[in-house]
């Protein structure tokens, strides 16, 4: 219930989108591309696709019952894996209640992984591989199912180097415990599953996938490629904390065939969070372990089943209140991409050479190709490692950006959450014209003759600024670009509109008063202008200026009355002191 509930909430998950063009690519074609194809940047480079039976099956559950269905599938694996895993503990003798616990700190240890990518189905297969492992001594033929589970395992995700890696160190550990073992069986079992590693139309890409990925081509600034640390991954420490204290609570008696694997997958989880999901599941029975010896220890037999009566009933209420407050229906996050940017890039021909983020990427191609192509995706691999290193390794400064941005011919930019997004301040106002700004996104476009009616019509007075301090700000930009050819008053009228939007009335009145020194208002709108800047100038104890803006308020309109009545309250003062010298007059 507790993984069900973990894994079932919107879709968020933007490499899915990647992955269901190339399922449909697959279905179309009745082949793997095994190229870029989607992006104008480097379309021929090599794409090391070892996910196709994954892309095949989000292909047609999409079509059987769009993002919704693709949600309850992701579901149904994480439910699946963690069910395994739960045998395999029962398979060793762990009781009910610190396997609940165990499974409990293993799924939210793996909640940043639960998403709807093929490394589910490695979650599934370590369950499977526990599973099998756990009883294997037991019953020692089922060795022969393990060469059929690697190619089954193989043809959805790169995880399945786990099968051979974790069943090697399982060996290893089994010959150090001393284990009677069909040990000429063994081997050839192992050998046929790294042979079936390879029985994939991607054949021999795997090992130069798995090397990208740990660190020879791993160029970007990728969050999933990061060490782990205590403060962004509690959990995992945590459970390691509990593995360590249940191997030293089992003295000069470890089991290394359960140790070793735990050992090498922990060292590959710290340089790279992005294992501890699955370092989690091989770590559970052993958690389970630890914690059954630790209830045993302290509760009694009554003690115990009151504690997992009680673990039910809580997990069961905090369930219960959380889909209370938020039913989180299996569908598409509506926060996912900013669709009303890519509807307006769309709607004005931006998209053809149109720098974005990774996560963008993703959408465009699986929402444009072949109509259009884009600027990069999350399928690292697919583009060379000059091309990463450029993007992570260019300064933020426009000129440097821009020049990058020269190289691939962009035109054009889309940059989504702008607070926080480094790349927002990277576009110099005399070459980039602001041309749509949410919260959600900015749209920018080179001051170019094609980009000429577009961003006389769209753009935006703004200059964007960035520093990792504060993140992102909007800057009023007094005067047009050099380079820009819209109207000085449209331009002033523009920037006082986006200045009220903003929240700034001062500065919005400061640009209309601009626009009124340039005679671009109508009278009526002047004489607003001059009232409010004698109000602000009142209010500032300026009389005698408040009373001249006044005065020109209502010269263009005699009858404005807020000017009328505000004059004469500025005009009260001096009145007031004419009466004084009047009753007494100075000696």
């Amino acid at each position: 219930m507790w993984a069900a509930h973990r894994a079932l909430f919107p879709l968020s998950e933007t490499d899915l989108f990647f992955h269901l063009k190339l399922g449909d690519l697959i279905v179309a074609t009745r082949r793997i591309p095994f190229r870029n194809l989607f992006s104008f940047t480097y379309p021929s480079h090599p794409d090391l696709d070892l996910s196709w039976a994954f892309q095949l099956l989000v292909s047609a559950v999409y079509r059987a019952g769009g993002f919704g269905a693709i949600v309850v599938l992701k579901t149904l694996l994480v439910v699946a894996a963690v069910a395994l895993v739960w045998r395999a503990c029962r398979v060793q003798a762990i009781a009910p209640l610190p396997t609940a616990l165990a499974l409990v700190v293993a799924v939210e240890a793996a909640g940043p992984r639960l998403v709807e990518r093929p490394h589910l189905v490695t979650f599934v297969g370590l369950g499977a591989l526990s599973l099998l492992l756990a009883d294997l001594e037991r019953h020692p033929r089922r060795w022969r199912l393990l060469p059929l589970f690697v190619l089954v395992w193989a043809q959805f995700h790169a995880g399945v180097f786990f099968a051979p890696l974790v069943t090697l160190l399982w060996l290893v550990g089994a010959r150090l415990d001393r284990v009677e073992l069909p040990w000429r069986r063994c081997a050839l079992v192992l050998a046929l599953s790294i042979a079936a590693l390879f029985a994939t139309p991607a054949t021999t890409m795997l090992p130069r996938y798995l090397l990208w990925h740990t660190g020879l081509g791993a160029t970007r600034n990728i969050d999933e490629f990061r060490h782990a640390d205590a403060w962004n991954d509690p959990w995992f420490f945590t459970l390691m904390a509990v593995c360590l204290a249940a191997a030293v609570a089992r003295g000069r008696t470890p089991r290394w065939r359960q140790l070793l694997p735990l050992i090498v997958v922990a060292a590959l989880a710290w340089r790279s969070v992005r294992f501890v999901a699955e370092w989690s599941l091989l770590a559970a029975p052993l958690v389970a372990d630890g914690l059954g010896r630790l209830v045993a220890a302290a509760a009694p037999r009554l003690g115990r089943r009151a504690a997992a009566l009680t673990l039910a009933l809580s997990l069961t209420a905090v369930v219960v209140v959380d889909r209370l407050l938020d039913p989180a229906p299996p569908r598409l996050a509506e926060d996912v991409v900013p669709f009303d940017a890519i509807d307006f890039v769309t709607r004005t021909g931006l998209r053809r050479r149109m720098f974005h983020d990774l996560d963008v990427g993703c959408y465009l191609a699986w929402e444009g190709y072949p109509r259009w192509q884009v600027f990069e995706d999350a399928r690292l691999p697919a583009y060379p490692d000059e091309f990463h290193r450029a993007m992570d390794g260019t300064p933020l400064d426009p000129p440097a950006f821009d020049a990058l941005l020269r190289r691939y011919d962009v035109d054009a930019a889309l940059i989504n959450d702008p607070g926080i997004n480094r790349h927002a301040g990277s576009f110099d106002p005399q070459q980039w014209a602001l041309v749509w700004r949410r919260p959600s996104a900015l749209v920018f476009a080179r001051r170019t003759p094609a980009h000429a009616a577009l961003i006389a019509a769209h753009e935006i007075p703004l200059r964007i600024s960035f520093r990792y301090e504060d993140g992102s700000r909007a800057h009023p930009l007094w005067a047009p670009p050099a380079t820009a050819t819209l109207d000085r008053c449209e331009w002033d009228r523009r920037l006082a509109a986006v200045l009220d939007a903003d929240g700034d009335p001062e500065r919005a009145l400061d640009a209309r008063l601009d626009a009124a020194a340039r005679a671009c208002l109508a009278a009526a709108d002047e004489a607003d202008v001059r009232f409010y800047a004698g109000a602000r100038l009142q209010r500032a104890g300026q009389l005698a200026r408040a009373r001249a803006e006044y005065d020109r308020a209502l010269t263009l309109v005699p009858t404005h009355a807020g000017a009328r009545r505000n004059r004469a309250w500025a005009q009260l003062p001096s009145e007031i002191a004419r009466i004084l010298r009047t009753l007494a007059p100075p000696l």
